[in-house]
């Protein structure tokens, strides 16, 4: 016996030596406490049964009380960290659960003053050898208590761990059950004298089979180096939907943003293929011997295109995929929108450069013509004529050329969300509104729009001020829901627009002025997919609505009212 506890006992020191160079790690250092303590424990165990000499007998079981009482302290500092608790660990905390291994130490200490700990002692023959045999007091059940709720709290923080981790974790919370519950199962089967060995009390070594378990497991499951809660924490709090998958692309395990991207819980989506939960990701599979490169798939959500980087990554070393795979959707909605707004602005403005350069050729030649007329004898009434027509061709061509310069914005920069009470009321800024009333009334939102999104509603305000009439007293800004979609209307009580113009609203050129003021509004709201029509029939006043599809836009984050 005595041989056993001292093999253990030095065994126990190398694995507090080993945890001591991982100190740096939290898991390590109540694993550091547990070991030296229970070292004490042993080598002070294997002394006593070394000595005859009672006196001698007391003063190491004096030495080792201490390291006694902090084996199971320190095993539940262990289960503290294990469970993700470690913050209640605190210089202030630590203390209080060494405040009843200290009154026992202190009733161990004084016990020949009360004898209420110890009652007696005597000499028993266990396996051929003298042994000093403690007679306990109604004190030492305080030990047993303390330790037992200690031990009972410990397994329950483990057992927790089980509960609610993930099942690759699962097989290290069932060693550290088990190895939480050994020393405690021995130790009832000592008192009700059931034990393998009756005369020992085997507990310490017990301890030492417990801290030999959890150094296997943090040896196997690496566990100094990846504490299972710091994988939960970070699995569940991470914006990627990510999926693990086994090597027939099952789903084992997915988080709560993968949850919200298929719309199912996670008992649900379990043992499924990951191609029945998102059918876009279908086409992405490959042979086990070839790589799954990164992929870009469009799934719809809410009648709304979401865009997302597919990535599979393998969780075998070597890359095959033949231990499984985990797969992360990361969401590049507002990437992909600024891509396809710059695309199209880049095609709408290469057809405006061609449509521009027509135009300008079609008035130098006008132009040309006319100075070829003027180069011949003319009345004074022609000559006026002819240089009023040069005159309305440059002014034209100088009307064409400042679109030109306004329109060469479209696109050039990303959409962004804008606040729409905030533009509105910063375009009516730019109108004289004189007499006529101006009043807004929309909802606090913001609109994913291209950053001349201000234009379009300059444009709308100016227009109603120019063409409205002498009859004009109001223009409204106006919101509401409509099929999912939000609608903007901007609706005065002017002369309206006649039934033969309402038709070629939108066309560049048309209208009484550049016409081109809403021939630019349509194309600034299209980059987005947002529309924009007159509604009011003629003779009611002008009436546009401006409509904005589900996905482009939200509740205001803020208030941003000038």
């Amino acid at each position: 016996m005595v041989v056993l506890l001292l093999s253990c006992g030095i065994l126990s020191a190398g694995f507090a030596v080993i945890g001591y160079y991982n100190r740096a790690l939290p898991i390590a250092r109540p694993f550091v406490l547990f070991m030296a303590a229970e070292t004490v424990w042993l080598l002070g165990s294997a002394c006593e049964l070394m000595s005859t000499q009672l006196q001698t007998v007391l003063l190491i079981n004096n030495i080792e009380y201490p390291a006694m009482m902090t084996v199971p302290v320190a095993l539940l500092f262990i289960a503290f960290v294990y469970s993700g608790r470690e913050h209640y660990l605190t210089k202030k905390i630590v203390p209080l659960f060494f405040i009843v291994p200290a009154l026992v130490c202190l009733l161990v200490y004084t016990n020949p003053v009360h004898l209420l700990y110890y009652t007696g002692f005597h000499m028993e023959t266990g396996g051929g050898t003298l042994i000093w045999v403690y007679d306990h007091g109604p004190l030492f059940l305080i030990l047993i208590a303390y330790n037992y709720v200690v031990g009972l709290a410990a397994l329950f923080l483990v057992a927790g761990r089980y509960l609610s981790g993930h099942k690759f974790y699962r097989w290290e919370s069932i060693i550290l059950v088990i190895a939480a519950a050994i020393p405690f199962l021995l130790n009832i089967a000592y008192i009700l004298h059931a034990a393998p060995l009756p005369d020992y009390d085997l507990t310490p070594v017990a301890f030492f089979l417990t801290g030999v378990i959890i150094s296997a497991g943090l040896l196997r499951y690496q566990l100094f180096s990846a504490v299972p809660v710091a994988y939960s924490r970070v699995f569940s709090t991470l914006h990627d939907g990510v999926f693990v998958l086994d090597k027939e692309f099952r789903v084992i395990d997915l988080n709560p943003a993968a949850e919200q991207l298929t719309g199912m819980r996670a008992a649900s989506a379990i043992g499924k293929n990951l191609a029945s939960l998102v059918p876009e990701t279908a086409g992405i599979y490959r042979p086990p011997d070839q790589k799954i490169p990164e992929q870009e798939i469009q799934i719809i959500h809410d009648d709304t295109p979401r865009f997302y980087d597919v990535q599979m990554i393998p969780l075998d070393p070597e890359g095959t995929g033949s231990k499984g795979y985990l797969c992360i959707f990361r969401e590049v909605t507002g990437r992909k929108q600024a891509e396809l707004s710059l695309l199209t602005a880049n095609k709408k403005i290469n057809l405006l450069t061609r449509i521009t350069r027509h135009d300008l050729e079609n008035k130098l030649m006008i132009v040309h013509g006319y100075i070829a007329l003027l180069r011949k004898p003319l009345s004074p009434e022609a000559l006026s004529e002819y240089l009023e027509k040069q005159e309305a061709a440059v002014n034209a061509m100088h009307e064409q050329l400042a679109f030109t310069r306004e329109y060469q914005q479209l696109g050039s920069r990303a959409p962004i969300w804008q606040n729409v009470d905030t533009i509105i009321r910063r375009a009516k800024t730019q109108v004289f509104f004189d007499q006529v009333r101006f009043a807004i009334t929309v909802e606090s939102t913001e609109v994913y729009a291209d950053q001349m999104l201000e234009r379009v509603f300059y444009n709308l305000l100016d227009n109603a001020i120019r063409y409205g009439g002498k009859n004009l007293t109001a223009v409204t800004v106006t919101s509401y829901p409509d099929s999912g979609a939000l609608v903007i209307a901007v609706e005065d009580d002017g002369v309206g627009i006649p039934a033969e113009d309402q038709e070629r609203l939108f066309e560049q050129g048309f209208g009484k002025h550049t016409g081109l003021g809403l021939f630019l509004s349509r194309e600034i709201l299209m980059l987005t997919d947002i529309a924009i029509d007159q509604t009011n029939p003629p003779g009611k006043g002008a009436r546009f609505e401006i409509r904005i599809p589900p996905g482009k836009f939200r509740p205001a984050s803020g208030d941003h009212r000038q």
